[in-house]
């Protein structure tokens, strides 16, 4: 069994949640400052901040999430996707055609140009970051809880799959991590706005890449997973700067 495989029970490895418990109070700073940094990176030096754009990437974000969530639960009780493993593979392999489907909607009825675009991008990147620290603040004191109405509640969020965020939620790792998703985000929103037939792209890369860096934290290449995810990242936001820019 790896470490991010759930126990015979269906709960987490006490080791396992210890050490994530002890990461949170770290990681939550780190992290919480990537979108800061990020926001004046861009207000300085692309275009001033649109924050309706923003919020409605915000939103867009959170519309996604709640598609994924009724997949989620009627996964759950699929046999085989009931090991923690199986089902953070699944909800991988559902968040490209979600979070795509959703961003083009949005980018074809409620944000035009390349200034909303971008900051639609960042919204949607900076929901997703406060989503991950406001669930991991809350699930802390769950991963210790001896009783077994936490043990239960444990096995609920394993078997759904949330429990994944926490299990990344390592202070630089999750920084890095934090800061090249968001540049995907960005540049998939630029993309999209575009040409819209870039969905058709943009949606099975979004499932490859989390899928993929999936594969590898199991195996324990987390310098290999967050320097493909920089790559990825990286390229997928000049490909939108330059789109746009020709």
């Amino acid at each position: 069994m790896t470490e991010l495989e759930a126990a015979p029970d269906g709960d987490l490895p006490l080791e396992l949640r210890q050490r994530m418990y002890r990461q949170v109070p770290i990681a939550v700073p780190a992290i919480a400052v990537v979108p800061v940094l990020l926001g004046l990176l861009l207000a300085t030096t692309l275009t001033p901040v649109r924050a309706g754009a923003a919020g409605l990437g915000a939103a867009g974000w959170l519309v996604a999430l709640a598609l994924r969530t009724p997949a989620a639960l009627a996964a759950s009780r699929v046999p085989r996707l009931k090991r923690a493993q199986a089902m953070a593979t699944f909800m991988a392999s559902i968040s490209g055609p979600a979070e795509e489907g959703v961003r083009l909607l949005l980018v074809l009825f409620l944000v035009r140009g390349f200034d909303n675009l971008l900051w639609a991008g960042f919204g949607w990147a900076t929901i997703e970051v406060v989503y991950t620290l406001v669930n991991a603040v809350a699930i802390r004191r769950l991963l210790v809880d001896p009783r077994e109405k936490a043990a239960e509640a444990r096995r609920v969020l394993a078997s759904l799959g949330f429990l994944q965020y926490v299990k990344n939620l390592v202070p630089v790792v999750g920084a890095v991590e934090r800061a090249t998703v968001s540049l995907l985000h960005i540049g998939f929103t630029l993309l999209l706005g575009w040409n819209p037939w870039l969905v058709f792209a943009t949606m099975p890369a979004h499932s490859a890449v989390n899928i993929s860096a999936m594969g590898l934290m199991r195996r324990r290449a987390v310098i290999v997973m967050e320097s493909g995810l920089a790559v990825v990242g990286a390229a997928v936001f000049v490909l939108g700067l330059l789109a746009w820019h020709r």
